[in-house]
């Protein structure tokens, strides 16, 4: 059912099981329209299950028509993908910096200044400045192009796939349910093979931040125009094809961890191409070093995933501590006065 029905069952069911409550003693007929509203309220709750379903299911079939349209052909030199930036970054850039210098102003022009407003707004204004040059350059322009000979951004040029040595989706959801990714790219020679780098990115590379501290260029991708699975996925398909690399990179992983996948992935390639099993037959002492080397990589990604998930556990007990002690902070403050 439409969710404007599941909402109105919501509404009808609520009221259905405050009546039968406020009944209960004195009409014995209030059990049923009790029961009647709990039902109606689980209706509207798998009702709306089925419908969230069938809308990811829709989704990912218009995904899946999409990648197939982009994927059936063999993309040539004149072949492009591009996508469009979002509208609202520059928009959100100067709001941000006037807010900033509004509230940086309001410090300054009290009789006795007062440093928090200055320096939130000092923050504010310098934040928006550089999310303005940032958004400048790609006023009329794609966000992302991806082509056969390699992808290219408005801040950094066009970047050949040879040089990049991975592709990465992040995804975040926020408390509202919404989800924004970016496509991140590992470009090791960043310095070296990027034809511009942007003022912003040295400075932020002063920090160690940034794709030349970092050697990672990370592209925003609006949800509302190219679906960002499909994005990653046709730039997957043109670095293969370019390259013949396919591994797995990882951003929040370390080097040695995504060295490791992509030994790991090469390994497995060549034992699964034709005649892998007369080569390995041929030179068993290639494949006895194959496999030592792959035992050592999969202990490496498992010691390496094992630490990280003892740091995530170590993390929410640290911050599930902290919230206990500020829910419980003012019955400690009592227990500690004189």
């Amino acid at each position: 059912m439409p969710q404007l029905v599941n909402l109105f069952l919501v509404i009808f069911g609520v009221i259905a099981v405050g009546a039968g409550l406020a009944g209960l003693r004195s009409h014995p007929a209030s059990w049923l329209v009790l029961i009647v509203g709990i039902a109606v309220i689980a209706l509207a709750y798998f009702s709306d299950r089925r419908r969230e379903r069938r809308r990811d299911e829709r989704k990912r079939a218009d995904e899946q028509r999409r990648l197939d349209e982009l994927t059936r052909r063999s993309w040539g030199p004149g072949d492009s993908l591009r996508v469009p930036g979002s509208v609202w970054a520059v928009p959100a850039s100067l709001l941000l910096a006037a807010v900033g210098a509004g509230i940086w102003h309001m410090g300054v022009a009290t009789v006795r200044q007062d440093w928090i407003p200055l320096l939130a707004g000092a923050f504010f204004l310098a934040f928006g400045g550089l999310l303005l040059a940032r958004a400048l350059p790609g006023i009329g322009r794609p966000a992302l192009e991806l082509t056969s000979a390699g992808f290219a951004t408005p801040l950094n040029g066009r970047i050949a796939w040879r040089d990049v040595s991975g592709v990465f989706l992040q995804a975040v959801t926020h408390r509202n349910g919404v989800e924004s990714f970016r496509l991140m790219f590992r470009v090791k020679q960043f310095a070296r093979v990027a034809p511009a780098i942007h003022w912003t990115d040295r400075l932020f590379a002063m920090f160690r931040l940034g794709a030349l501290a970092r050697g990672v260029v990370s592209v925003g991708l609006p949800t509302s125009k190219e679906p960002p699975k499909v994005v990653y996925a046709l730039a997957r398909q043109l670095w293969k094809q370019a390259t013949g690399h396919d591994h797995d990179w990882n951003p929040l992983m370390s080097d040695q961890y995504n060295e490791a996948m992509q030994r790991m992935d090469a390994v497995t390639t060549r034992m699964r191409a034709s005649g892998a099993v007369e080569a390995s037959l041929a030179d068993p002492e290639r494949l006895t070093r194959d496999m030592a080397q792959l035992e050592q990589d999969m202990a490496l990604i498992t010691g390496e995933r094992r630490r990280e998930l003892a740091k995530a556990k170590w993390v929410t007990g640290v911050v599930v501590l902290l919230m206990l002690l500020a829910v419980a902070w003012p019955w400690i403050r009592r227990l500690l006065r004189p």
